[in-house]
């Protein structure tokens, strides 16, 4: 991907994106992991992730592990419950494979020493409250297990609120609204991407936190139901809440998707509300994309299923090209308090702060 900038400018941003702390808001890579595991395979992220990681100058990926999938319970198809312990075993055996590459995060400063080392943190996300059941004793359990991050829906209804994909659009449960207090209670950060939109509602007015959308773009340049909506993108920010802005191409524009397009939405949110509500979420899924495709067969009307290939935008293809998003916010004059804002420092900032009120 071309910008035009000078050597001196080019020089500047690739210096400022590895100088800089770097956390990848969103990734679904741990559904090649379990799979891979499940074949005998071990050392996965260090065999498959590791190199490709610090080429992107990766210090924290944030694992949103799903343990349902659609109607359709991956990748053992027993219970969420089931899935979603395993899945963390899966990870935690990686990490204990992998001591001198990887480790858990559990609070803010563990985020200062993956940008102080060369191990990358791995940050424990939940995809869903599926897993949760009817009880929040199980959201209790899944806390000391290290869950720091909680999608609250995938695309489709749970006991918790409807996701974006059911035409209804209900908001929060009379349960959803007892998850959302434990939450904060917990200080488990709440992510609100594929929540309805009554249900982003109920969650700005409810939450004593801030809350993220850790993968979802702007309505306002690509009219996609997971993007967001100007209003929601607002009062995201006045809770002091961040948007991590996506790479998945049909999240990005109607046809032919690139870098340039992704940062048209960065700069839309900057204009709506700042860039210390802006972070990066990518949405990254290698190796399974098979995976995510049979799970979209049942996510509603308008999802492709016959394309096995999930494109991304031209420029950010995969987590390798990281850079060239950097590169990107240079060539549109951003300032480099705002590229370290964006990159890693405003979801610290976030974490630090709902760490700081239950402490």
């Amino acid at each position: 991907m071309t910008f035009e900038l000078t050597t001196k400018e080019e020089e500047r941003a690739l210096k400022l994106h590895h100088d800089s702390l770097v956390i990848d808001c969103h990734s679904d890579i741990h559904l090649h992991v379990i799979r891979a595991r499940g074949q005998g395979k071990t050392h996965v992220l260090e065999k498959e992730f590791y190199e490709r990681w610090v080429k992107a100058g990766l210090n924290v990926v944030v694992l949103n592990t799903m343990a349902k999938f659609g109607p359709e319970v991956y990748p053992y198809r027993t219970s969420p419950v089931h899935n979603f312990l395993l899945m963390v075993d899966a990870i935690n055996q990686e990490l204990l494979e992998s001591p001198e590459h990887f480790f858990l995060i559990l609070k803010p400063e563990d985020i200062e020493v993956s940008r102080n080392s060369e191990k990358i943190g791995i940050m424990l996300g939940l995809e869903g409250a599926e897993a949760i059941e009817m009880n929040l004793g199980f959201l209790r359990c899944y806390h000391r297990l290290g869950l720091r991050i909680m999608n609250l829906t995938w695309h489709l209804r749970n006991q918790v609120a409807d996701g974006v994909a059911e035409p209804s659009n209900s908001g929060l449960s009379n349960f959803g609204r007892e998850v959302v207090a434990e939450l904060n209670r917990l200080g488990i950060i709440i992510d609100v991407s594929h929540l309805s939109k009554n249900g982003v509602r109920d969650v700005l007015d409810l939450s004593k936190q801030p809350v993220i959308a850790s993968h979802s773009n702007a309505v306002a340049i690509c009219d996609h139901q997971r993007n967001l909506e100007d209003w929601q993108i607002k009062e995201i920010a006045e809770k002091g809440g961040i948007v991590g802005v996506a790479f998945l191409g049909r999240f990005v524009a109607d046809k032919d998707p690139t870098i340039k397009n992704v940062l048209d939405h960065v700069d839309h949110i900057k204009k709506l509300a700042g860039s210390d509500c802006l972070a990066i979420g990518p949405d990254y899924t290698d190796f399974c994309q098979d995976m995510i495709i049979s799970s979209r067969r049942v996510a509603g009307p308008g999802q492709p299923v016959n394309d096995l290939n999930i494109p991304y935008a031209e420029g950010l293809e995969d987590v390798t090209n990281l850079s060239n998003f950097t590169r990107g916010l240079i060539s549109r004059n951003y300032k480099t308090k705002e590229v370290r804002g964006i990159l890693g420092e405003n979801f610290l900032r976030l974490f630090k702060g709902i760490y700081k009120d239950i402490c």
